[in-house]
């Protein structure tokens, strides 16, 4: 696997002076996800997690809805494997999943967004069920599970060039977290892993390093999650989605504060 962070000659001006130095950053790759062998999608990513992210996102886009629909991931990142190009992910599914795939033309999705939700949102909220879990979590407890995620993104700390996402129960006994150049395939590599585990993400709470944008919240629901909270704000159309389909979402987590924008049931304000 390749390595998540190298290091490239910067000029770095300080106190006046100007001097050749070396400056770490997030390294960005493209992955391919095939579909029995033909290209599907395109994604710009970090290094790693690469079954977790192909597994995360055909699960977020509705393609698979269970694992026993998936027959077999088979990714080479190396070169060495005659069969299958490196930066490729072959996904085996069966003819259920297949059917779902629709006729989506091979794109690209940049780590700075994204898929663009392509249908209204009334009608995916009519062909998304809606969250159905009756998991709480206190407000001191969210903030602390916010703080532990800053404390563990070790790209972020060294190059500030990451985003990260993070399941967590409620009391902090099961924490996993991943981060990647773009907060959306953070999110899917989240969630394959989880769902390899075969982990209840009704029973989850997940938190971000940045906003809640409408494909982040779908994506949460999609997979149902309950509680979404991220240390900064949520768009109009996330907020118009969450309301419509049961998920609780929470903002600007930070510093001892939070906002809660829909269904404040799912927190509680004492421990």
């Amino acid at each position: 696997m390749d390595e998540p962070i190298s290091e490239f000659p910067v000029w770095r001006y300080e106190e006046g002076r100007l001097a050749a130095s070396q400056d770490k950053v997030a390294v960005e790759e493209p992955l391919e996800i095939r579909l029995r062998g033909e290209p599907f999608q395109v994604l710009m990513r970090l290094p790693g997690w690469e079954k977790e992210l192909a597994l995360g996102f055909l699960y977020t886009e509705g393609i698979v809805r269970d694992l026993n629909e998936v027959i077999s991931i088979h990714f080479c990142g190396s070169a060495t494997d005659p069969l299958l190009p490196p930066n490729v992910v072959d996904v085996q599914l069966t003819e259920a999943a297949w059917a779902r795939r629709g006729r989506r033309h091979l794109e690209v999705a940049y780590s700075s967004c994204g898929l663009c939700a392509k249908e209204a949102v009334s009608e995916i909220c009519q062909a998304t069920a809606p969250v159905s879990s009756a998991l709480t979590v206190t407000a001191p407890g969210l903030l602390n599970l916010i703080d532990r995620m800053y404390q563990e993104q070790a790209v972020f700390q060294g190059t500030g060039g990451t985003h990260g996402v993070a399941l967590a129960t409620p009391d902090g006994a099961f924490y996993l977290l991943a981060e990647d150049v773009g907060r959306h395939n953070a999110m899917d590599k989240v969630i394959g892993r989880a769902r390899f585990q075969r982990r209840d993400l009704s029973r989850l709470v997940a938190l971000l390093s940045g906003r809640i944008s409408f494909e982040m919240a779908l994506k949460a629901i999609r997979a149902g999650i309950p509680i979404l909270a991220a240390v900064s704000a949520p768009t109009s159309m996330a907020l118009n989605l969450a309301q419509e389909l049961n998920l609780t979402l929470v903002g600007f987590a930070r510093n001892q504060r939070l906002n809660i924008y829909t269904h404040p049931h799912r927190l509680t304000a004492l421990a």
